[in-house]
């Protein structure tokens, strides 16, 4: 039973009474929540009853909501564990058998007694099966138990504020113990004045990002900051996630007495500048900053931390150094664009709760000096790349795609999502649409012949997480979506696509022409008369005439109506409606009305259009026959179109392009081979026309009487690495019982080398047991092969922010969107000297870029940089003597 310890209590240690007392004592004393919460995790509980209350309440403390014995029990009903834990009867229980709330911080520290010893005994194992494994090198070993033993000490790190008096006091005593003995000591003294002349002083609410490449000075600027601020008498939190408290205050002292990093380092220090070494201790001292080392703090964490703080001490701004090395936890493990969207919504989300500046440094990626010009610009800061201006973005309102550059500027509209966790196609709202300048693109190709134009870091979802096309590598496979959903925005007469399907497919549409409809089949040629005449009634006279030593019919659409200057045909007139008169071959294209119509009448349109330049065949290759449908056409923009058509029906096809040599134009085959597309074209779609019936019927008897052998519609084969060897581990199952379960001969690794059909991978996600793998099995994804990658020049590049699922479908690919700045201001820090040391103009110059601000104007500021002691200065300042700063 899921509520059963899954150990004995001599194997495994912990204690019933104090979980039960902590979970009790947090139902009757709720505001004790925070106190525990700063160094106890849901894991830390080993009844698996006991961790969803505690999860129950973390989910009310993050929603900032009100927790008592009711929530918890909505909350637990919510997350559809309340009968699992034992009903409302349990936590009556847990309250009435609790001795005092006023020890909740007692009992929670049994309770994470408990569960470090069983991380102890869990490593303990973990080493015993290193040692016993006597392939691995010893020196592997050696490092892997040693990592074993420090993730329990590691998971345990979670170090309070340290006041500053305390912190400076001992960094005073180091600082005299080093200048007697004489030893090094490591620091780096900068600082920089407040922008308030541009900002108008920080504003309480606001997040405030301040970002730049490696070696630019971000973190003396920040620090800087803080100690400008509280000299003011702001109180401000500082959490460092690079450096430890002793290292801040290095800085801390160094800014306040100009004494340069060497000299500290060795503790080489005048008389003098011991002097203003003591005085500004004492200035500092008292100083109400308060500062949190804990490495990749997550934002829960730091949340209950500043709670904690503001109640106690009081909060005006909050510090981070900085944002990526934070951590989200397990849930954006796979997802590190997720991971900073989440992390900076969450650092938005607490200045508005706490009403206080939330200020973070952040690292550029490697992009900015990719760049002839390498000043930072906001779409540095978005985590991902691009695409050209022509990408078909899919809207599922309208049912049809459009330019991804026709959009810029608009919000609010949806597109199609991924939900990453099911394997479902979702919707999701465009918060943004924009451009991002000139870049490079690179032309990715699949085997299916989807094709997209995308900057080197735009991401593309692989089996493994989403990947930089840069990083992908040809026969790997990317996420496309399997099927596009119905959307029915107009409705059309059932005899205006028949009609229409066949005149885009063989009708002759140009101006100075007759308009006129050719094929082979008498029986078409009826069907396009009497269509003409359902429509326009006794304004056409439709005249059917065989060609005289031809095969082929010619059907003649006259109007009955006088001709002139004001008149036209009005089948002219209807077609010029969908801006599809007057189109050669190879000019030819669905019109968008017909993408907004529901399924039925999709299906109804091209089975006519596939009356006319399609084909459906039993061809026999190599002995053996093979079933395909297929619709030719010299228009690639109608290929694409009849792709997208057949892609709302669930159909998957390929489209290949098919020379023609000397002939003529170059020709587009839209393909369908795969068993279950051509059920679904032989149920869905079915065929118009003698000829094309009598097809369909072998192919139907055909599909009927083989089973289908699937090498194309898979999952990738890492899906045995990263689903079913991890669940067989859990489940102790050998490779060996996991082959006997799918029904297959034993073959040791070499299954792991096979792709898997949905079929089997459904088979395998009983075998063991994987909720991941049944996903994969049942989602709304095709996985298709890459074929081609190529630089394609240079163009205009654009990308949109989605909601919720941070992806949309574009060119029938499922692409990232890129990830919009929560902050309300955000500043870079550029120095021309980090890139051209011996020949920019001004060495010692600084800029600071105000790129973004959400309360008032954008703007440059020069600084001036002192590299002796890396210290910011206005440049007003720059010829103040460093002995004047005391």
């Amino acid at each position: 039973m899921t509520n059963q310890p899954q150990q004995t209590q001599a194997q495994a240690p912990y204690s019933l009474e104090a979980e039960q007392a902590l979970l009790g004592a947090l139902l009757l004393e709720p505001r004790t929540f925070l106190s525990v919460a700063a160094f106890l995790n849901n894991d830390d509980f080993f009844l698996k009853r006991h961790e969803y209350i505690w999860i129950a309440f973390s989910r009310l403390q993050e929603r900032n909501e009100t927790m008592d014995y009711v929530t918890i029990s909505q909350e637990l009903q919510d997350m559809r564990v309340l009968d699992e834990i034992g009903g409302q009867a349990y936590l009556t229980s847990l309250v009435n058998s609790t001795p005092s709330a006023v020890h909740a911080e007692v009992y929670g520290r049994l309770v994470e007694r408990a569960s470090i010893r069983r991380r102890m005994l869990k490593a303990t194992d973990e080493i015993r099966k290193l040692a016993m494994d006597e392939e691995m090198p010893i020196d592997r070993v050696l490092a892997d138990a040693e990592q074993a033993l420090f993730s329990i000490s590691d998971s345990q790190i979670k170090r309070e504020f340290v006041p500053m008096w305390d912190a400076v006091s001992q960094y005073y005593d180091d600082v005299e113990r080093l200048l007697a003995a004489g030893e090094g000591l490591v620091g780096l003294p900068t600082g920089f004045k407040a922008l308030d002349g541009l900002l108008g002083g920080f504003q309480k609410s606001d997040l405030i990002v301040f970002a730049g490449r490696p070696g630019m000075g971000k973190t003396s600027w920040l620090l800087t900051v803080a100690l400008n601020a509280a000299r003011r008498g702001a109180r401000v939190a500082l959490f460092t996630m690079e450096m430890g408290v002793e290292q801040m205050i290095q800085r801390f002292i160094s800014m306040e007495t100009g004494i340069r990093i060497q000299q500290l380092r060795t503790a080489d220090i005048s008389p003098r500048e011991h002097t203003r070494f003591t005085e500004a201790v004492g200035r500092i001292a008292n100083l109400p900053i308060f500062i949190d080392d804990t490495p990749a703090i997550s934002p829960l964490e730091m949340r209950t931390k500043c709670r904690r703080l503001q109640h106690e001490y009081g909060l005006d701004l909050v510090m981070v150094d900085y944002m990526q090395l934070m951590s989200a936890g397990k849930a954006y493990e796979n997802n590190r664009v997720q991971e900073i969207s989440y992390i900076s919504r969450s650092l938005k989300e607490l200045a508005r709760e706490l009403n206080v500046t939330m200020l973070s440094a952040a690292q550029l990626s490697r992009a900015v000096e990719q760049r002839q010009d390498k000043r930072p610009q906001l779409s540095d800061l978005r985590e991902s790349g691009c695409l050209s201006g022509e990408t078909q973005v899919y809207l599922p309102d309208e049912g049809y795609s459009v330019p991804i550059e026709s959009l810029v500027g608009k919000s609010g509209f949806r597109v199609l999502s991924l939900d990453t966790e099911t394997y479902k196609l979702e919707y999701g709202t465009v918060t943004n649409a924009f451009c991002t300048g000139t870049k490079p693109v690179y032309r990715m190709t699949t085997a299916l012949g989807r094709t997209i134009r995308a900057t080197g870091n735009h991401k593309f979802l692989t089996i493994n997480g989403w990947q930089r096309l840069d990083e992908l590598e040809l026969n790997s496979h990317i996420a496309l979506p399997r099927t596009l959903p119905e959307s029915q925005v107009s409705v059309m007469k059932d005899a205006e696509l028949a009609l229409m399907g066949h005149l885009i497919g063989d009708g002759c549409t140009l101006p100075r022409h007759a308009i006129q409809y050719t094929t082979i089949e008498y029986t078409l040629a009826e069907i396009v008369a009497n269509l003409a005449k359902e429509l326009f009634g006794d304004l056409v006279e439709p005249r059917i005439y065989k060609e005289k030593n031809h095969s082929w019919y010619q059907v003649f659409l006259p109007t009955t109506e006088h001709i002139t200057h004001n008149v036209r045909n009005p089948i002219s007139v209807w077609l010029d409606e969908f801006d599809i008169f007057g189109l050669r071959s190879h000019e030819k294209f669905v019109p968008q009305k017909v993408f907004g119509q529901s399924d039925d009448k999709i299906a109804l349109f091209l089975r006519h259009l596939w009356s006319t330049d399609g084909c459906i065949n039993l061809r026999k290759i190599a002995n053996r026959h093979s079933p395909v449908a297929y619709y030719a056409t010299s228009s690639f923009q109608l290929a694409t179109d009849v792709t997208r058509l057949l892609l709302r029906l669930g159909m998957n096809a390929r489209l290949k392009k098919v020379s023609q040599g000397n002939k003529g134009r170059d020709q587009y085959h839209v393909i369908l081979t795969g068993h279950d597309d051509l059920v679904l074209f032989v149920e869905i779609i079915g065929a118009v026309g003698d000829k094309k019936s009598s097809d369909l019927r072998k192919i139907k008897a055909y599909l009927d009487e083989n089973t289908p052998n699937t090498n194309r519609d898979i999952i990738p084969r890492d899906i045995w690495r990263k689903y079913a060897v991890p669940s067989m581990q859990s489940l102790g199952m050998t490779g060996r019982q996991m082959q006997a379960g799918l029904g297959n001969s034993y073959c040791g690794t070499a299954l792991y080398k096979q792709n898997v059909s949905r079929a089997r991978a459904s088979r395998l996600a009983e075998v063991v047991e994987s909720k991941d793998i049944h996903n994969l099995a049942t989602s709304d994804v095709y996985w298709d092969k890459i074929v081609s990658i190529e630089l394609d020049g240079e163009t205009a590049v654009y990308d949109l922010t989605v909601e919720t699922y941070h992806n949309f479908c574009a060119e029938m690919m499922i692409v990232h969107n890129s990830i919009e700045q929560d902050a309300d201001a955000v500043m870079f820090l550029y120095r021309d000297e980090v890139y051209n040391p011996e020949t920019t103009e001004f060495p010692n110059q600084a800029d600071v870029l105000l790129s973004k601000h959400r309360h008032g104007p954008t703007g440059t500021i020069q600084l001036y940089f002192e590299k002796s002691i890396t210290k910011f200065m206005d440049v007003n300042m720059q010829k103040v003597d460093l002995s004047d700063l005391e």
